[in-house]
Order: structure tokens, then sequence, then C-alpha cells
């Protein structure tokens, strides 16, 4: 009597649904690994009943990378007005060996504007404040600047970097939070402000854990007598891998930058990396 013999198909499918199981359980460790499952998961970075309209005060451009999956996913509302700024146009940072240096300013804010565009970003302002050059520029100037744009949009939400560490340790990225915090905290004591609420860009334990392992730049910038602020909500995003991705790879010259900042990024695949580290983290620093 002849043995039975499976078809070739069958143990095909068998072997592909032992990988998919097998993948599947290595990302949710990981997703599980990096993430603070304690940190409350919301979509809610307005107040209920208050208009939808946010703004992100920056240094750089690339700055945004750190928020790309969370705006991605409010511009996707009809009701949401959304603003991105940056200070200075990152003429001082590398340039990945593609434009002469002097070019540089000018190449960097073509690539935010590349950005904005994959965010839908509905308001782009872009300033000439000089790059790692914020410590000492005119602080009152900025400052003016900052209450120029909250009066101009009229945000309800604002966004930045924290004022402590910068997130990795960046002085334009510290000089800016310090400094929009402060326009923006007094702007809130108003009666009539429009500002209900400011957060900082942050990250939880585990990522920095993670990432003063394996990142050459936290290794080297990050402060280990303070941290950064604790997160109060995990923004959730896995829904926006692909807009996350198209937002790093949009700023050409600064893909050593990225690969330092987020180690991996570029030997992972998009559809697996980012459904590990799913989520933006948020400290609320103020709200009425």
């Amino acid at each position: 009597m002849k043995k039975w013999k499976k078809p070739l198909f069958v143990v095909l499918l068998s072997i592909v649904s032992l990988l998919v199981v097998l993948v599947t359980g290595a990302v949710m460790y990981a997703n599980y690994y990096v993430n603070d499952e304690d940190i409350h998961v919301s979509e809610e970075l307005f107040p209920e009943g208050a208009p939808k309209k946010i703004l992100a005060i920056f240094a750089h451009p690339d700055d945004e990378i750190m928020i790309a999956g969370t705006y991605h996913k409010l511009n996707k509302d009809k009701d949401v007005i959304s603003v991105l700024s940056t200070f200075t146009r990152g003429e001082a940072g590398g340039t990945g060996g593609l434009i002469p240096k002097e070019k540089l300013g000018e190449t960097r804010t073509k690539e935010l504007e590349k950005s904005a565009e994959i965010l839908k970003i509905d308001h782009l302002e872009v300033y000439d404040y000089p790059d790692s050059g914020l410590a000492d520029a005119g602080h009152e100037a900025i400052k003016q600047t900052i209450r120029e744009l909250i009066h101009l949009y009229k945000p309800t939400t604002v966004l930045t970097y924290d004022d402590i560490v910068g997130l990795y340790g960046h002085p334009d990225h510290v000089v800016m939070s310090k400094l929009t915090k402060e326009v923006v905290t007094a702007e809130m004591e108003k009666e009539d402000s429009p500002v209900k609420r400011l957060y900082f860009a942050t990250l939880p334990k585990p990522m920095i854990d993670l990432a003063l392992k394996l990142s050459p730049t936290f290794k080297e910038r990050y402060p280990r007598d303070k941290g950064l602020p604790e997160p109060t909500i995990a923004f959730p995003m896995a829904s926006e891998a692909s807009a996350r991705k198209q937002v790093l790879l949009a700023h050409e010259t600064q893909w050593k930058t990225a690969a330092s900042v987020q180690p991996y990024h570029d030997k992972v695949p998009s559809w697996i990396y980012y459904r590990i580290f799913d989520r933006e983290y948020y400290h609320l620093v103020k709200s009425k």
C-alpha cells in the first residue's frame, strides 16, 4: 500500500503559516518590549468641543519626524487645521555628501516642504534664525515670532520638544522648547487665549533605554543626570506606517542622522518597524 503524500501546496502553506505566526509573535514581543503599557493610549489631543487646531514648533527641518504619525492621522479629519513651524532651515547640519554645504539650508527647506505635503499639513512656516546658534540668538525676537504664530493661527493645542533634554540633548531643541513654553504658558493665562493645551513630545523609559544601547546620537548627547518627562498619553498610529517612512525618506540629506536617532529603520521592513514603534508619546505640560 502506497503512503499518502501531502500535496506540495499544503506543505508550503504550513511553512508560510508558521512563519506568519513566528513573525507576528516577534513583532508583538518587540512592541511590548519598547512601549510602556501603563501609559494611557489616546487620540485626544484637543479638549472636547474645542476647535481642532494644532501648532507644532520646532528648531529644524526633520524635527517633525517624531510627530509624523500623529500629524498624518489627525489630518485625515477634515475638521483639523494643522500648522508646522521650524525656526531654522537646518543649514548647519550634515549634507549626506549629496550637495555643497552652502546649498544645505535651501535643500532642507525643500525637503521639509515635501514632508509637509506628505503629512497634508495646512500651513508651513519656516524662519531664518541661525541653526545650531539659537542659544545666542535674540530670544525676545524668537518669542515674539512664537506669539505672532499663535495670534495668526489661534491653535488649541501646541506641540514642541521638552525643555530639559530636547529629546536627545540637542541645544537648539532645548532653547526652542524653553521659549515656546514661556510664551505659551503666558498666553494660556489670558482669559481669551485660544491655546488650551501644551504638550512636549517625549519617549517612555523602555524606548530611552533601548536608544541608549543602539543610538550613537543618544549615547553621545543624552544627559544621564536628567531625563525626558514621563509621557501622559501614547498616541496610536500603527496605521500611519507608510506616511512615517515617506516623511523620513523625504529628508534625504539627513538619512545618516535619522539612522542614528532611529536605529535599524533602514534595515527592518517598514511594515514591521512601524508596528513595533506604533505610538508617539506626549507629556501634557499645561491644560485649561
